[in-house]
């Protein structure tokens, strides 16, 4: 495993580098900035509060990732972890387990997070600091029937939830127990993963602009498939119907393909699909395009080819 870290703070998304995002998750002080230095650098330092995110660049049997470390200050919960959520490839979710005030705030976050998640993400509960643990009735963590319990983890085995890959490791942390295989779980199910993308076809429209700011194709054959579905026709059309305020999704039923129109904050995502492509993941994909068109315009960073590694790389297109 060949890792390097680089410093960030001000530009989070113009940060990440081509390849796929694995992003940690959990309320503030439940050890994720721990969890990553025990991982990357084999001791855990005396770390502070993560203001916003921190980004390492990760690099393992020849793939790349983006480690992506959320603040889990109830400030980044509203703003950011949705964005990084759907963009995800994976997601560690850190739960400490002597924190029994919050259990309730961090089951209720849990699953937002799965809600927000791409159909095929895996996901690694660590429940960490089992080096608290004590003997007696008066031991202050959780065990582990009980997390599964209060957090109702059985609900993986169901229909509903089976797509997503799921383990839950109990880990130290502080003393490195259980780091590496939970690690190696998460990003082995990623690397793993195949790619289940219906999408054919990606534009992008500034309704304030009037122009289209992207076209990605991703399937053979695209270019007939714009013409005969009339895509160009289908985007001005959309961007007369709605202002910048407005929040929306449209879908148009073609002979062969799907197109999904989607507005927000004063731009269009438009999404080719195959017809057999699930329809909820089309709808993450083009939300989640979208929260990254939106953020990356806040940044100063929004370009046609920062747009076109993000889709690919991100969202698995």
């Amino acid at each position: 495993m060949f890792i390097y870290v680089i410093a960030m703070k001000k530009k989070p998304i113009g940060w990440l580098s081509k390849g796929k995002s694995v992003v940690i998750m959990g309320l503030d002080y439940a050890g994720k900035s721990s969890l990553v230095n025990r991982w990357t650098r084999g001791v855990v330092e005396k770390t502070t509060t993560t203001i916003g995110l921190d980004i390492e660049h990760v690099e393992i049997k020849h793939n790349k990732f983006n480690l992506i470390d959320l603040g889990g200050q109830q400030p980044f919960r509203i703003t950011i972890w949705k964005t990084y959520a759907q963009m995800a490839q994976g997601i560690i979710f850190v739960f400490d387990i002597t924190d029994r005030l919050r259990v309730k705030e961090s089951v209720e976050w849990f699953w937002k997070i799965v809600e927000w998640l791409r159909e095929d993400a895996p996901i690694v509960f660590c429940a960490n600091k089992i080096d608290l643990r004590k003997e007696g009735k008066k031991d202050p963590a959780m065990s582990l029937e009980e997390i599964i319990k209060t957090f109702d983890l059985e609900r993986f085995s169901q229909e509903e939830f089976v797509q997503h890959s799921f383990r839950i490791f109990e880990i130290s942390a502080k003393e490195g127990t259980n780091v590496e295989e939970s690690m190696q779980w998460i990003f082995g199910r990623v690397i793993g993963a195949q790619e289940k993308s219906k999408i054919q076809g990606v534009m992008i429209y500034s309704i304030e602009n009037e122009e289209l700011i992207l076209e990605l194709p991703l399937m053979k054959g695209y270019d007939k498939i714009k013409e005969d579905a009339n895509l160009i026709d289908i985007v001005e059309y959309n961007s007369k119907l709605f202002d910048k305020s407005q929040s929306t999704m449209q879908y148009y039923e073609q002979e062969n393909i799907d197109v999904y129109v989607f507005a927000r904050e004063g731009y269009i995502c438009l999404l080719v699909a195959e017809k057999e492509g699930e329809y909820n993941s089309i709808r993450i994909a083009g939300q989640s395009i979208l929260s990254v068109v939106n953020v990356l315009d806040q940044e100063g960073e929004l370009s046609t080819e920062q747009l076109n590694w993000v889709i690919k790389e991100s969202f698995g297109a």
